[in-house]
């Protein structure tokens, strides 16, 4: 069975609803692309610190504070046998403490600091893999290694049909990896700096699912990346995406056909009216439904081109093209309003800060008559058996 959108990255609806709460913005498109990636798998040395055996501090006491450089005074001023000695000084040698010659022996930087901190340091193989992008090999950023993102290897890549892939425009540059280590922020692309002597292994082509969204910000055309980032929106691919010319083409060429044509028959299929369907000064485009089209959710199954109360001013991506579910009675939205709050009030413990937000950004989508005050969704929670509405101050 093939893989939808929404099993390898999250529903488009999310996405668009996120953008759609933003100030100026009104969504147009939705598109599934997969981005282009360098995937470099990693070697790296990383210094690990412990306790130090009791023999193990004294011995490297006497070099770096008594200033003893062979095993015999060293054995002598601690009262220990040659061979003791002998066998802690192979030990510290291996784990980079030591160096010299048998006949003066010294202190390696790794082992003075030691010596300082009192404790053992000892270095480490580590493996990893970092990703950087396919248009100017500049690294992705920590957020994009968070348990919510998706990246596909080639295989699985070409082997999904839900996202289109995008071709890279740069190859990995040799010195890509060199550079981040050089960096002061480092961390922030998830290279600690801990980690020391890195080499490449392999690297491989791979591919980060995003959805970009046409939109209109205000009266400017723009695109917004959404990937599995923490905060769903993704600043950073989005800005090199707006500026790639590939990008560009391919959302151009995808925006070329006529929207009406693909909402059509997604109207057929529902029985909706086609003349439900307006398109507002700005290009976007709303469909506007009776109130019997909208249901409250527990009132059993309901009829395909019927929706549910709570997506009353919500947006749909059919065929992509992204529309605004629409009621033109001011009642129905009021209610839609009511529900959607009460719902988010009694999801989990909410502070009145957050209710008196959330109703302004909702009364800002759904346009009722008047503004929905705590007191409204008070009463509605009476009427609806919720009783009394306690929230966090």
């Amino acid at each position: 069975m093939s893989k939808t959108s929404a099993d390898i990255l999250y529903a488009q609806a999310r996405a668009v609803e996120h953008a759609a709460a933003l100030p100026g913005i009104r969504p147009l498109r939705v598109h599934a692309l997969a981005f282009p990636l360098h995937s470099a798998e990693l070697s790296a040395t990383i210094e690990e610190r412990g306790p130090f055996d009791l023999l193990d501090r004294y011995v490297g006491l006497a070099i770096a504070e008594a200033g003893f450089t062979d095993r015999q005074q060293i054995a002598e001023f601690l009262g220990v046998t040659e061979q003791m000695v002998d066998r802690v000084l192979r030990f510290l040698g291996g784990i980079g403490h030591l160096g010299g010659t048998s006949d003066h022996l010294v202190l390696t930087e790794r082992g003075l600091r030691a010596v300082r901190d009192d404790r053992r340091y000892t270095e480490k193989e580590e493996r990893l893999r970092l990703y950087f992008d396919g248009v100017r090999c500049g690294p992705l950023r920590t957020a994009h290694y968070a348990h919510g993102v998706r990246i596909l290897d080639r295989d699985a890549a070409h082997a999904q049909r839900a996202f289109r892939l995008l071709p890279e425009t740069c190859g990995f540059r040799p010195n890509a990896v060199g550079e981040l280590t050089a960096r002061p922020d480092r961390g922030d692309y998830d290279l600690p700096d801990e980690l020391l002597n890195l080499k490449v292994l392999e690297v491989s082509r791979a591919f980060l699912p995003f959805y970009a969204i046409r939109a209109y910000d205000r009266e400017r055309l723009t695109t917004l990346v959404y990937s599995g980032v923490t905060d769903l929106r993704d600043h950073h691919l989005e800005k090199i995406f707006n500026s790639w010319p590939t990008a560009t083409r391919v959302l151009e060429d995808a925006d070329s056909d006529s929207p009406r044509d693909h909402f059509k028959e997604w109207m057929r299929e529902r029985g909706i009216d086609p003349r439900s369907l307006s398109r507002a000064s700005d290009q976007s485009f709303r469909l506007s439904l009776p109130p019997s089209r909208y249901t409250d959710q527990n009132t059993g199954s309901r009829g395909k081109g019927d929706f549910s109360l709570s997506m009353l001013g919500s947006y749909v991506a059919p065929r992509s093209h992204v529309l605004q579910l629409w009621c033109d009675h001011t009642p129905t939205r009021t209610k839609a309003v009511l529900n959607r709050a009460l719902a988010y009030a009694t999801a989990t413990r909410r502070t009145t800060a957050d209710i008196e937000e959330f109703l302004e950004r909702v009364c800002r989508q759904l346009e009722p008559d008047s503004a929905v005050t705590l007191s409204d969704l008070r009463t509605h929670a009476r009427r609806a058996g919720y009783g009394t509405l306690d929230f966090e101050e």
